[in-house]
């Protein structure tokens, strides 16, 4: 969980909420200044580069390297740590190629330990139907970097859009996209800018606990979930000792009815996360509705 050039006055509720690595390096603090103030109870990593700073996890090259036209072998080099990349959406089929083409991704991507993207639907793009290719950028994402831990950038305020109704960032909107990147596979969320909207913390808050009380479940292989329902809407699934989870958001602008099927669900029971819902499957399938932004979670206990 992820915070960007915060300042110190940021970090008590920052870490309130969860986040659990801070990336510095803007005018008001410094990498040393950050570990020396947080005093263990987070990660912190640098921005860009600078001196070798003992206890820091690693650095972040610079942010949309492959906007600024860099490559896997023109990137600065970085001191001893783990290496943090953050790319554009652009490498994502949803989105049109940058000028010098998609064939750097490969290259940036072997050159980093964890690859994050920004994608911003909302306040970047100004496209409400633009939310669900949060999931879909960041499945591709996962082919683009197999085996390495992924993140994606969530919105946590508005920016460049405007509050209309449309576009506006609004607690559904934070919860929507971070259990779509999720749900794609993401092992990590970041929230941008630094100063969240004044709805943000809690919803954060929610949002780190749940994903706490999941962990082990989400991470294993996300697998694919046939979906029935409005274009809007996507979902996967993980099992974990036995038990099958099944995550599924609509991020669509009306509610829907949905159909899933999870081959090897069979006939069992679905417990509905957060309310007394109970659902039956039949032949790998079960149905709901969900209204728009919805995000539901299921469990099936392990048969018997």
């Amino acid at each position: 969980m992820i915070s960007w050039q915060q300042c110190p006055t940021q970090w008590q509720p920052s870490l309130d909420v969860g986040i659990n690595l801070f990336a510095i390096g803007s005018p008001c603090a410094s990498p040393a200044s950050t570990l020396e103030a947080l005093k263990g109870r987070a990660l912190v990593a640098g921005v860009e580069s600078g001196p070798s700073v003992p206890g820091i996890l690693g650095w972040f090259y610079p942010d949309e390297a492959d906007a600024r036209g860099l490559t896997g072998t023109s990137l600065p080099a970085l001191p001893a740590g783990v290496r943090f990349l953050t790319i554009t959406a652009h490498f994502a089929s949803a989105a049109a190629p940058l000028p010098s083409g998609r064939g750097m991704y490969p290259g940036l991507v072997a050159a980093a330990d964890m690859i994050g993207f920004d994608l911003y639907p909302l306040q970047e793009l100004c496209r409400r139907d633009l939310v669900p290719v949060v999931f879909d950028a960041q499945q591709e994402l996962e082919a683009l970097a197999p085996a390495k831990p992924t993140f994606q950038w969530i919105e946590a305020r508005g920016m460049r859009c405007g509050n209309t109704r449309a576009t506006s960032i609004a607690p559904a909107t934070i919860r929507a996209e971070s259990w779509l990147s999720l749900a794609a596979g993401a092992h990590g969320l970041a929230f941008f800018p630094p100063d969240w909207d004044l709805f943000a913390p809690p919803v954060i808050r929610n949002i780190v606990a749940r994903i706490h009380q999941l962990e082990p479940a989400l991470l294993q292989p996300a697998q694919p979930v046939r979906v029935e329902a409005s274009p809007g809407v996507r979902a996967s699934a993980r099992t974990y000792h036995g038990a099958v989870y099944v995550i599924a958001v609509n991020g669509g602008t009306t509610a829907t009815n949905i159909r899933l099927t999870v081959p090897g669900l069979a006939n069992r029971t679905l417990l509905t996360l957060g309310r007394p819902k109970r659902l039956i499957a039949r032949a790998d399938a079960f149905a709901d509705r969900l209204g728009p932004l919805d995000v539901r979670i299921y469990v099936a206990p392990p048969p018997g």
